[in-house]
């Protein structure tokens, strides 16, 4: 029985690095994280050990440093692009090059910024900024953007009402509940020549505005709301993705200490948490 290989790949992923950005008035500092995977046509690398044709990962690694250096300001896609672009320049290009790009801002502290424009940071908030790009030899990109760890929270108001039931329910009806989710919100770019910051701008807003601006009645409803605000929000997205976490919290039970817990108290628990996904479209 013969044998033969199929798809293969390989890459670096978890390539963490700063970059600072001094060309501004205020100097900007963000945290990056960055995973490359190359699709290769290299059989004989797997099938004889042949290693002619093959370069080293920590060249990949080098690669995404060096390009840094040139990309300090740049958007997340912007950068992506420029990464999934230099794997072509090789003598030994591969199939597609993918890669996978997440950022965030270091918070600048607000005392002891002086005049010369230096700053001093502490850790980034929520939520991360991320691209997506897929590069095929002899084709056409495949650009996504989005934000990453979205952390939304409502002290009230979430109702979740008339849902099935089975054998195994304890789940309880609530009218007024809070709810908290946390997201990952990722659209698909029609033009990879997109302005891809003011997009990120409007589509963060569109999530703010969406989840204020309604009653949830569930995690499903809620995160369909958000990927409609999006869509409306940057008409130059084909369609949105939604994905994450409904944060269970919980109203602790005090009266074993002669407490009334009138919704003041939560478990804050992270270890467990429900996970809905869903893909809006334009029609």
């Amino acid at each position: 029985m013969g044998h033969t290989i199929g798809d293969h790949v390989y890459g670096e992923s978890g390539i963490e690095f700063l970059l600072v950005d001094r060309s501004l008035s205020r100097h900007r500092v963000r945290s990056f994280h960055v995973d490359v995977r190359l699709g290769m046509d290299h059989p004989e690398v797997y099938r004889d050990g042949d290693n002619t044709r093959l370069v080293p990962v920590s060249s990949i690694a080098n690669a995404v440093l060096a390009l840094g250096a040139r990309h300090t300001g740049a958007d997340p896609e912007t950068f992506a692009l420029a990464l999934a672009e230099h794997f072509f320049t090789s003598d030994h290009p591969p199939r597609t090059a993918d890669v996978l790009v997440s950022c965030t801002d270091l918070a600048p502290l607000p005392a002891g910024a002086p005049q010369s424009g230096v700053r001093h940071f502490g850790p980034g908030a929520r939520p991360r900024d991320h691209a997506h790009v897929t590069l095929p030899y002899d084709g056409e990109p495949s650009v996504h953007g989005g934000l990453r760890g979205v952390e939304l929270f409502v002290t009230g108001g979430a109702t979740f009402t008339g849902f099935a039931r089975d054998a195994y329910t304890t789940t309880r009806a609530a009218t007024d509940r809070v709810f908290g989710a946390r997201l990952d919100v990722t659209w698909h770019h029609t033009d990879k020549d997109a302005d891809f910051h003011a997009c990120r701008l409007r589509a963060g807003r569109a999530v703010t505005e969406a989840f204020a601006g309604h009653t949830s009645r569930s995690s499903q409803h809620t995160f369909y709301q958000v990927g409609t605000a999006v869509l409306d929000a940057c008409p130059e997205i084909a369609h949105v993705r939604v994905e994450g976490a409904h944060l269970t919290r919980a109203p602790v039970d005090l009266t074993a200490f002669g407490i009334d817990n009138d919704g003041r108290v939560y478990t804050a628990s992270d270890n467990q948490q429900s996970t809905v996904s869903v893909d809006v479209h334009r029609t």
